[in-house]
């Protein structure tokens, strides 16, 4: 892996405007990384615009460089490298279309699974706790500036794709990161009450509302917002941030899914596991992906059709640990 890394840094220093994004529906760890990369390549003196497609999570607000997300982006849009962060494909990042042609060098720094070919280069551990640990071990190994924004862009990363350092990718390497971006300056009480201790009133209403409709179908637990939810309380999706994570906190619960309806129709899910079931490959049925313990999709069916399916997709997937 330093082979890539270090291939990598020679495109960073042979290199001098970026393109930095993630996938859509980012959430901390896509902004946290694309930000924190972003302004340790600002401080080598390059130029780079950033990215994130669809609505941008206002509660990472806090971090620096926020204003600049999105700043001067169209379809045109030509620079030497094209990174893609926190994402397995090209197809993640919706609402706009890119010429790749448009860029020297593509690269790619994740740890999902996938089969993409159009990277030049690729940094990808699958599993890991984050991709800003990727991004932290980038900047280190090349001995890229970090000072106390970019460390915290990365802990937000960190601490928001851990659950707050409780799901099972917290590993050794996620404490021993979050400790040295602590010594770079990170404020972790600072940084947990930004994200977790500043809801909006229409976020905490649809929580509530969320959770008056949880039910739990054979340890599978389910709750939903439609689109009249949202206009009665004035939310937006943002507003639907974390509320999958509360729901699962439910004893009896072992796969928790959250169904938001769209805009445009149709139905964006979410899934938890607090087992051995891989909710990524139940994703994956759907067309959407993620990891073995968190997962999401978008579909044009009804709800009572998905649930059908999770439920079968369940069953099906605990014979194998039977």
């Amino acid at each position: 892996m330093l082979e890539e890394l270090k291939e990598i840094g020679d495109i960073i220093s042979k290199s001098k405007s970026f393109f930095l994004t993630t996938h859509i529906n980012a959430d901390g760890d896509g902004i946290g990384s694309i930000l924190g990369l972003g302004m340790s390549l600002e401080k080598l003196g390059k130029k780079v615009f950033y990215f994130v497609p669809g609505e941008i999570p206002n509660h990472f607000a806090f971090l620096k460089n926020f204003e600049k997300i999105n700043e001067k982006i169209d379809e045109r849009i030509q620079t030497d490298v094209f990174l893609l962060l926190d994402a397995p494909n090209i197809d993640r990042v919706e609402g706009i279309t890119f010429n790749l042609s448009n860029f020297k060098k593509i690269i790619r720094i994740d740890h999902h699974i996938s089969n993409e070919n159009f990277s030049h280069v690729k940094y990808v551990k699958v599993g890991y706790p984050s991709t800003s640990c990727l991004v932290f071990e980038l900047i280190k190994e090349e001995n890229l500036p970090i000072d106390r924004d970019i460390a915290e862009a990365l802990y937000t990363g960190l601490l928001t794709d851990t659950g707050s350092f409780r799901f099972n990718n917290t590993t050794e390497a996620a404490f021993n990161i979050a400790r040295e971006l602590v010594i770079m300056g990170a404020r972790p009480y600072y940084i947990s009450r930004m994200v977790y201790e500043m809801e909006t009133l229409p976020h905490l209403k649809l929580l509530g509302l969320a959770l008056l409709r949880l039910e739990i179908i054979d340890k599978i637990g389910f709750s939903y917002i439609t689109q009249e939810d949202f206009k009665n309380y004035n939310a937006t999706e943002s507003d639907t941030e974390g509320i999958v994570d509360y729901l699962r906190k439910q004893k009896d619960i072992e796969i928790i899914l959250f169904i938001r309806e769209l805009q445009d129709g149709g139905f964006k899910g979410s899934l938890r596991s607090k087992n051995n079931i891989d909710v990524r490959k139940i994703a994956e049925i759907f067309g959407g992906g993620g990891h073995k313990e968190a997962a999401g999709f978008k579909t044009n069916l009804k709800m009572h059709q998905i649930l059908e399916i999770i439920q079968k997709a369940v069953k099906d997937e605990e014979k194998n640990y039977t």
